[in-house]
């Protein structure tokens, strides 16, 4: 008997939406003609004196028509079964797709600076303007003597390049001869190995480049200008190398560049081809792959000259890519005279501070431009995230030197010179963000006068950081909040990156990264390709409190997308942040949610630990056990589900982590947590005592625990949810896979026994002596044990759970079941006792080969195929006859094999081997189960958090079809409010539509507020018809068992969109969506399915089935039928609240409620009787009020859910009563049918009209005060001549309709006139 533990949140939500004008207003007792609004409490009419009064005492409460309280099973687990979604694709370290990884790193580790100046002596080609440009790395060559000159030409280029990276080693070689250029060409590659060369060429004093590829130096003498072939240069230097260009007409190097490595490409191809051999092949592909690689920077395009304005430097092209500030600076002061007047270029080079400090205007500065060309180059390179990855992060030097290239762009641009690269970039030249950087360059350059003034000795002055990150982070925050509808990533993402190497700033942008990161996986992938993941580590060594909840979230959404961080994490201990998170201390309580930041670290280690047994290992170290086991009892339903998850995957296939889980009784704290409110939370700990129980590696004492566990766990049987169901099969399809086919083809024989103990021949005897003979050899032949009743329990469990009403649950364990069964059939004993089985059945019984009455404990099972076709693989909770159509299934050769792809092996091989020799290849690929629950869980992570759900936005698709659904409830409501008031002094004879349902609709249901009317007949069939129009739109079929039927209907979430509910003789409910079909899927939904009502009493006399009552306010379902008790089922926890002791013998035949607390419950019996329950008292003194006025079964009973409230019952023998739950005794008695048996009884729900239909063939409608309004006659056929018994009545819950079902398959609607 289950107690009275009712939610204890359930009075708060019903009494909170109950009231909503408040609770004096009694209802009126006057036509109400307009109806404001669906927050307003409804009005009814009554049109006499006597239904002023409202009856049972509740004239203090009003009942709330259409307000949406809440959906129940809209939730993701129902939408998805807590399958995987395939479109989510999480990488777990492989996938090249969203590798956003170095998986090399490749150093520029030497570098030769080779400078052909010949200063004094202009080359030929070259015509130079008078004044000209003329400063070399910012010296003016003309000052000093040239060979001084070059020297120190040389020196400062040589420093320049060491700006860029001091690691890099750099070999100067001025002016030099083709000989000298050989040797040290050659020397550096051997030197350098693999790595990469950067060779810098400054040809301004040599001819310009030709177009079949040459390059000039000089001879020795300097007298001649000698050419040099880049085809021999690409020799000398191999393969990787960066190339800068800069000289005239340098854009012929890049296309003579090209052309060689082509032909290189193709040479080294067709020698492979020649000699087909594979080192030759693999020799080719590696430099097919390293000429396709060479990097090349040039000033210019084939045709141009480089810039000759005397206010540049003539090597404009190096000073951008090697000094971009001071080059950035020069020309801001060129290009805006007058806004720098105080401002002289020498003052410009003069910028205080250094690159590498942050906090002085130069260092400010620099970090300003690396993160606007960072931004200018993620921007346009984002449809080529290789090339990005390849050129901006792969190598220190190329990254700079690419950033300083797109400055190079921008500036020779201006000057009618077009800058050439190798990869090609995209232009960047006139991209918006040049114009942050120009106004942070102005908010400096006004500074400067002041603090050249401060270092002279003038006043002191404070210089102003820029506010360029700020501003940049606030462009961010908007674009979070107004265009982030689009998956397309914002400008600012590398700026973000920027920031947090400011401790000013790294707050607010960690807290913008995470609320960008919560849009999803393009999010998460955008910025892990942009670079984030180093950052973000490394903050994991940060012992600042403010960033723990922000850095847990990143992390939580980073490893939702990318598993393969595991390493990271174990390297610098990253793991033990999170694991100082969720261990219990005060130090966390001062964080806001603190438990959902302890959800996310769970879930973070959980990730750590998967398959990687490192992680593993450092988490029992660290006692993540004893943190998570800490938290099995916190409010927070996430954190319960995910310290289960987390303990699941620390001790999956790991004994020591299991023996510290034991010494804590970890096992069972989480056995308790199997009767958690929340599904999640039941499945996450029934996943994680399977992963417990899947140790091959076992002690005595290691299986007396799991047997226990096993023996806790059957609870879950019984519950709602097939999600925690479905986990419970994959825990035991580990106890069959370890125990070993021995123990369970021992239980499975027992069972038989047990079968064929009640099974008699027709001769009244025993089939004993063969039974013995089979029994004794299983024996001898498995072997017994003490554990064998264990196995049994568990055998059991699973021959019920593969008769599961849900399809994934009876499939999972149906594979379990096959697997032992077709070993079973394997054993030549067995076999044989299966084959003589199937002789005898076939010769007694042809037809009735799909049942077998089974011991109590368990449910009949069923039959996935109708009756006429006995000879379809049938599945029974029965043993023995689960056996016997195998065997017969097995064994016809005319018959597809329909269920169970594990005994293929038995209907291919008429003598199979036998256990010993083969029962362990029959499948071994079958055991253990396999779940998905957790990676479906771990999709949490990758959907928004921190958003309003799609259907709370306004403006969303679903939000504007609930609006419009709402306001249509609201319209049909004023329309009935009208003609309620006439219905109960109205004729209801008027006919306004009929429908042939083809089979006999023994059940009727209408929509309140869709045109839906479902018939359902007295098998296995749903049709759903628009009464409106009389056509059918959708037909379903509940999957009955063979004999078992429908025997309610109800809809849930009437007031959005709705699902239906069937209930079955056998206590199953299914619920359905799309019920009615629709444009993109016809067929209905199986949204849940389970077993409401257990222990159904079987009996010759006549049977109720399953009853139900819906209550949408509390989400309560109230079941009964052929059982002593009614219990009561909490929709939005999916698990059973109360039993109520029914305190009679008699079946319930109907149940109604309350609909305004649900906490009263009236119920009729198959005996006549009537009970009244308060559930809210103890469930053995609930029953407050009995009536046994009915001498026969009770036909209906309802309680109005509107005006007068009346409750209603009808009885078998004809009689109408009207009761007060106060009273002891009717207040009212209406004989509707003297002489004929009742068969069907309708109450209007908010007008005082009864309708009863008689086996007479006649329909009548009755007002509340027991005048006849209508009798109806229903006929059918030609003119009318042929009548039929009515099965089934209903009224539409709002509008004046009432149909009608007759034998003859006519569904008949009728109206009031």
């Amino acid at each position: 008997m289950v107690a009275a533990t009712t939610d204890p949140n359930e009075d708060a939500r019903s009494t909170s939406s109950t009231l909503v004008n408040g609770e004096n207003s009694a209802r009126n007792d006057v036509d109400v003609p307009e109806r404001p609004a669906a927050a307003q409490a409804t009005t009814a009419t009554t049109t006499t004196a006597a239904a002023n009064q409202v009856r049972h005492g509740f004239d203090q409460e009003l009942y709330e028509e259409d307000i949406i309280r809440f959906l129940y099973y809209s939730e993701k687990r129902h939408d998805t079964n807590a399958k995987p979604n395939i479109n989510v694709a999480v990488n777990v370290g492989n996938d090249s797709k969203n590798d956003w990884r170095l998986r090399e790193r490749i150093k520029t580790v030497s570098g030769l600076l080779v400078v052909c100046l010949n200063i004094g002596t202009d080359p030929p080609d070259i015509v130079k303007t008078n004044p000209c440009a003329k400063l070399e790395c910012w010296i003016d060559p003309f000052l000093l003597i040239p060979q001084k000159s070059l020297e120190a030409i040389g020196k400062n280029l040589h420093n320049q390049y060491e700006t860029i990276n001091g690691r890099t080693r750099f070999k100067l070689s001025l002016d030099p001869s083709v000989e000298e250029t050989k040797k040290i060409c050659c020397q550096m590659r051997r030197s350098a190995k693999e790595e990469r060369i950067l060779f810098h060429y400054n040809g301004h004093g040599v001819p310009k480049p030709t177009t079949s590829g040459e390059i000039w130096v000089f001879n020795r003498n300097y007298t001649q200008y000698i050419p040099v072939s880049l085809f021999d240069l690409q020799s000398w230097l191999g393969s990787p190398v960066i190339y800068v260009w800069d000289c005239s007409a340098a854009g012929n190097i890049i296309n003579a560049f090209n052309r060689f490595a082509e032909q290189r490409d193709s040479e080294a191809l067709r020698m492979a081809q020649q000699h087909q051999s594979s080192t030759s092949a693999t020799a080719a592909s590696l430099n097919q792959a390293s000429w396709k690689d060479s990097i090349q920077l040039a000033a210019c395009g084939p045709t141009e000259t480089l810039p000759m304005n005397p206010d540049l430097p003539a090597d404009v092209f190096t000073a951008c890519l090697t000094t971009p500030i001071e080059m950035s600076l020069r020309w801001v002061v060129m290009r805006n005279p007058l806004l720098t007047s105080n401002i002289t270029m020498d003052m410009v080079l003069q910028l205080p501070g250094r690159s590498t400090e942050r906090r002085t205007p130069l260092g400010e500065l620099n970090w300003i431009f690396t993160a606007v060309t960072d931004t200018i180059a993620w921007c346009v390179l984002q449809e080529q995230p290789e090339l990005f990855k390849r050129l901006f992060r792969q190598d220190l030097t190329v990254a700079s030197m690419f950033r300083n290239y797109l400055l190079a762009e921008r500036i020779m641009r201006s000057y009618q010179c077009t800058p050439m690269s190798t990869p090609k970039l995209p232009e960047t030249h006139d991209h918006p963000m040049w114009q942050a950087w120009d106004l942070a360059v102005d908010m400096c350059l006004f500074q400067l006068p002041a603090l050249k003034a401060a270092e002279a000795g003038g006043p002191a002055f404070d210089y102003q950081p820029s506010t360029f990150f700020s501003e940049q982070l606030t462009a961010f925050e908007v674009w979070l909040s107004e265009g982030a509808v689009n998956p397309k990533v914002p400008q600012q993402l590398p700026i973000v990156l920027q920031v947090l190497l400011s401790q000013v700033h790294r707050l607010r942008a960690l807290i913008l990264l995470s609320r960008f990161l919560d849009l999803g996986p393009w999010a998460v992938h955008a910025a892990l390709s942009v670079g984030i993941f180093p950052y973000v580590l490394k903050l994991l060594q940060s012992p600042a409190a403010e960033l723990k909840p922000v850095l847990v979230f990143i992390w939580a959404r980073i490893l939702a997308v990318d598993r393969s961080c595991q390493n990271d994490l174990l390297k610098d201990l990253g793991y033990a942040y999170f694991i100082n998170i969720l261990t219990p201390n005060s130090a966390m309580l001062s964080i806001p949610h603190v438990s959902e930041h302890r959800a996310m670290s769970a879930f973070i280690l959980s990730v750590f630990c998967t398959n990687f047994k490192s992680g593993q290992h450092a988490c029992v170290r660290g006692n993540v056990i004893s943190a998570c086991l800490a938290h099995v009892k916190d409010p927070d339903p996430l954190l319960r589900q995910w310290i289960c998850l987390c303990l699941a995957q620390v001790w999956m296939n790991n004994s020591e982590a299991k023996s510290a889980a034991i010494s804590e009784n970890g096992h069972e704290k989480l056995c308790s947590l199997l009767n958690d409110s929340v599904p999640e939370v039941r499945a996450s700990a029934m996943y994680a005592l399977g992963t417990f129980l899947a140790d091959p590696n076992k002690t005595e004492q290691i299986v007396n625990i799991e047997h226990n566990i096993a023996i806790s766990a059957l609870a879950v049987m019984s519950d709602g949810s097939p999600v925690v169901r479905r986990e419970f099969v994959v825990a035991l399809s580990h106890i069959v896979h370890q125990a070993g086919p021995a123990k369970f083809l021992t239980a499975a024989t027992q069972t038989i026994e047990e079968d064929q103990r009640s099974v008699f021949d027709e001769r009244g005897k025993m089939r004993g002596g063969r039974q013995s003979e089979w029994r004794a050899a299983l024996d001898g032949h498995f072997g017994s044990s003490s554990y064998d009743s264990v196995y049994a329990v568990i055998w059991k469990a699973l021959l019920n759970l593969s008769v599961d009403p849900h399809p994934d649950v009876s499939k999972a364990a149906s594979a379990v079941v096959d697997h032992i069964n077709a070993m079973l059939l394997s054993t030549p004993m067995v076999g044989e006792y299966a084959s003589s089985l199937a002789r005898d059945t076939h010769q007694e019984h042809p037809l009735n080969m799909d049942r077998s009455q089974s011991y109590q404990m368990l449910d009949e099972g069923r039959q996935n195929s109708p009756n006429r076709r006995p000879m379809k693989l049938t599945r029974s909770v029965s043993f023995t006859s689960t056996l016997r159509t195998i065997y017969n299934f097995g064994n016809s050769s005319n018959l597809s094999m329909t269920e169970s792809p594990a005994l293929e092996g038995r209907a291919k091989q008429r003598v199979p081997p036998t256990a010993n020799e083969g029962g362990q290849s029959l499948d071994d690929n079958v055991l253990p189960l396999t779940s998905c629950f957790y990676d479906w869980s771990c999709e949490y992570f990758t959907e928004p958090q921190m958003r309003a759900a799609e259907a709370d936005e306004p403006g969303s698709v679903v939000y504007t079809q609930r609006k419009w659904r709402r306001s249509r409830n609201e319209k049909i409501i004023q329309e009935s409010t009208t003609t309620k008031g006439m219905a109960g002094t109205s004729r209801w004879d008027e006919q306004i539509g009929s429908m042939y349902n083809d089979t006999e609709a023994t059940l009727l249901l209408m929509h309140q507020f869709e045109p839906h009317l479902v018939a359902a007949d007295a098998y296995n069939c749903l049709v759903v018809w628009d009464w409106k129009t009389g056509t059918p739109l959708s037909v379903i079929d509940n999957h009955n068992p063979a004999h078992s039927r429908i025997t309610d209907l109800k809809f849930i979430n009437e007031e959005d969109e709705a699902l239906l509910l069937t209930g079955s003789d056998d206590g199953v409910i299914r619920l359905y969506k799309n019920y009615a079909g629709s444009s993109d899927q016809e067929q209905a939904i199986l949204v849940s399915s389970w077993r409401a009502l257990k222990d159904m009493e079987k009996s010759s006399s006549r049977q109720s089935g399953l009853v139900t009552e819906w209550h949408q306010a509390r989400g309560a379902l109230f079941t009964g039928g052929d059982a002593r008790i009614i219990k009561v089922w909490d929709f939005q926890h999916e698990m059973p609240i109360m039993d109520i002791p029914t305190q009679f013998t008699g079946c319930v035949t109907s149940i109604t409620s309350d609909q305004v607390s649900g906490n009263i419950v009236v119920a009729g019996f198959g005996d006549g009787s009537i009970g009244v329950y308060d559930r809210r008292l103890s469930p053995e003194s609930a029953r407050v009020q009995k009536w046994e006025e009915h001498k026969a079964w009770v036909t209906g009973i309802h309680l109005q859910r509107e005006g007068s409230r009346e409750l209603v019952s009808g009885g078998f023998e004809g009689d109408i009563k009207l009761w007060d739950i106060r009273e002891t005794n009717s207040i009212r008695t209406i004989q509707a049918h003297t002489h004929n048996e009742m068969a069907a009884l309708a109450v209007h729900d908010h007008s005082p009209v009864i309708a009863s239909a008689g086996d007479d063939q006649v329909i009548k409608v009755w007002s509340m005060e027991g005048n006849r309004l209508s009798t109806i006659r229903p006929s059918s056929g030609f003119l009318g001549q042929k009548s039929a018994s009515t099965r089934a009545l209903t009224f539409h819950p709002n509008l004046m309709v009432m149909a009608a079902s007759g034998t003859d398959g006519h569904i008949t609607l009728y109206g009031t006139h």
